[in-house]
C-alpha cells in the first residue's frame, strides 16, 4: 500500500525555481503569500502539493491533484497561519477547470478573502508566485517543503490558461527575483498585480518542463476567472 502511495506521489507536480544569478531568492512567507499551504494524502499524510486558503472552512488547489483521492485521505497546513495539520470534510469540483475547492472540518480563522481578478490577463502584466516543494536555482532543483516565492511577467492567455516562463538574467523584461514553477506544488497560486493591489488569477496547473525547468520553459496557471461566480456561490 504504501509503495503504491509513492508511486502516485511522483506524478507531475509543480514547485517554484528561480534564476541561476540570485544568490538569497526571496523565501518567507509574508502578505497574501501567507495563505499558500500544503496538501497531505493518504492516513500516514505525504506532502504532495500546495493549496491556498479562501478564508473561513475553505481552500483551493488543483483538480489533478486531489480528484483521485477521497476528502478523508486529505489534509492541509498553512505554516505561516497555524501549526495544526486540518482535516478535509468534502471536495467540490467545478463543471470544468482544473480547480477543487476543500472544505475543512474546521476554519483556518487567521486567513482572509483574497481577491479574485476577474478579467484576462494582460501581456507583460506583473504576476507573483510561491509554493512549496522541490526547489532551488535553474539547473540546481533539490530542496523540498521549504516555502519560496518570486515574480515574473505574463507572456499571454496559452491553452485558455494564463502562461508565463522563466527569463534570463540579461532580458530586460525580466524581474530581478524570476521565478517559476517545477516538481511538487499543484494547486499554488499566482497573483496579478491591478492598480497596486494584488488579485487571485490563477492556480497551477501545467508546466512545459516541470522536472527540472529551465530558461523560456513556460508555466500555465488555470484561471480563477473563468471560475469565480462558482467559486463566490460554494463557499458563500
Amino acid at each position: 500500500m504504501r509503495l503504491w502511495l509513492l508511486l502516485l506521489l511522483t506524478l507531475p507536480t509543480h514547485a517554484i525555481v528561480w534564476r541561476a544569478d540570485l544568490e538569497k531568492p526571496p523565501r518567507a512567507q509574508e502578505a497574501e503569500m501567507k495563505q499558500v499551504g500544503k496538501v497531505f494524502y493518504s492516513p500516514i499524510k505525504v506532502f504532495g502539493g500546495s493549496c491556498y486558503a479562501l478564508g473561513g472552512k475553505w481552500v483551493i488547489t488543483s483538480r489533478h491533484g486531489t480528484d483521485q483521492w477521497s476528502a478523508a485521505m486529505l489534509n492541509v497546513q498553512f505554516p505561516a497561519l497555524a501549526k495544526d495539520i486540518l482535516a478535509v470534510k468534502r471536495i467540490v469540483f467545478p463543471p470544468k477547470g482544473d480547480f477543487a475547492l476543500l472544505e475543512l472540518k474546521k476554519p483556518l480563522k487567521l486567513a482572509k478573502a483574497p481577491i479574485l481578478f476577474k478579467g484576462k490577463a494582460s501581456p507583460n502584466q506583473r504576476a507573483w508566485l510561491g509554493g512549496f516543494g522541490k526547489s532551488g536555482p535553474v539547473g540546481q532543483v533539490k530542496g523540498i517543503g521549504a516555502f519560496h516565492a518570486g515574480h515574473n511577467r505574463v507572456d499571454g492567455i496559452r491553452n485558455n490558461k494564463i502562461s508565463l516562463s522563466l527569463g534570463k538574467p540579461d532580458d530586460k523584461a525580466s524581474e530581478p527575483d524570476e521565478a517559476t514553477i517545477a516538481l511538487f506544488d499543484s494547486g499554488s497560486p499566482i497573483f496579478l498585480e491591478v492598480n497596486g493591489k494584488w488579485q487571485l488569477a490563477g492556480i497551477a496547473s501545467t508546466a512545459s518542463n516541470g522536472s527540472n525547468p529551465g530558461y523560456r520553459d513556460r508555466a500555465n496557471y488555470a484561471r480563477i476567472s473563468t471560475v469565480a461566480a462558482w467559486i463566490q456561490n460554494t463557499i458563500r
